[in-house]
C-alpha cells in the first residue's frame, strides 16, 4: 500500500489496515497521523534526495492523494449504495487527477463532490499529472483524494455523458492554473 501524494513530499510504503476500501482507510483514522512503514520520503521538488525510514507519521490533514494497490473502491455486498459513474477532473495543487467518481442514483454529479461528510472520496480508473512535477504522473485503478483541498472540480455534464473534460477545459489551461504563482483569470 502506498500513502502518496502531499502537496511537498510523497511517502510510499506499507500502511497495516483492516479496511478493504482505499478511502476508509483515511475517513476512519482515529488519529491525526498515518503510520507508514518502511517509508520512502521523498520531496517532489528533489526526488533524489530521498530518504527511507521504519516507520513515517505522516499528517492526514496534509495528504493529497493515497494510492493503495490491491485495495478496491467497492464496498460489501450488504453496505453497497446503488451509484453510477461520472467523469471527473481536480486540481488539487501541484496535482491534476482525473478518472470516474461514484455519485448515489438521482443525485447531481457536483454533489458527489461537493455534499459529503467525508474528506477523502474515492476515484476509480484515475491519471494524477503535474506541470510543477512530472515524475508524478502515474494511473491508478481507485485512489483516495483529499477533495475539500481542490482548486478546480469538474464533472462531465450528465446531459453529454460522451463529452470529455478536455474539450471543457484545455490541457494547457489547466496546467497554467495549476502552477501556483498564476491564478486563474476571473
Amino acid at each position: 500500500m502506498s500513502a502518496f501524494g502531499m502537496d511537498s513530499f510523497g511517502t510510499p510504503g506499507v500502511v497495516q489496515t483492516r479496511f478493504t476500501r482505499v478511502a476508509e482507510i483515511l475517513n476512519q483514522l482515529s488519529g491525526g497521523h498515518l503510520s507508514v512503514e518502511r517509508a520512502t520520503i521523498s520531496e517532489h521538488a528533489e526526488p533524489s534526495s530521498a530518504i527511507a525510514a521504519p516507520t513515517a507519521l505522516v499528517t492526514v490533514d496534509e495528504i493529497l492523494v493515497m494510492i493503495a494497490p490491491g485495495l478496491g473502491s467497492e464496498a460489501s455486498a450488504e453496505m453497497r449504495v446503488q451509484k453510477r459513474r461520472v467523469m471527473a477532473q481536480l486540481a488539487i495543487p501541484p496535482l491534476r487527477i482525473t478518472g470516474t467518481i461514484h455519485v448515489a442514483m438521482g443525485s447531481r454529479p457536483i454533489d458527489g463532490l461537493l455534499n459529503l461528510p467525508d474528506r477523502f472520496m474515492a476515484m476509480t480508473d484515475a491519471t494524477i499529472a503535474s506541470g510543477a512535477f512530472p515524475q508524478l504522473a502515474r494511473s491508478a485503478s481507485v485512489l483516495a483524494m483529499r477533495r475539500d483541498r481542490a482548486h478546480i472540480l469538474l464533472v462531465a455534464d450528465d446531459e453529454h455523458p460522451e463529452e470529455l473534460l478536455a474539450d471543457v477545459l484545455d490541457e494547457r489551461t489547466a496546467e497554467r492554473w495549476m502552477r501556483s504563482d498564476e491564478e486563474p483569470p476571473a
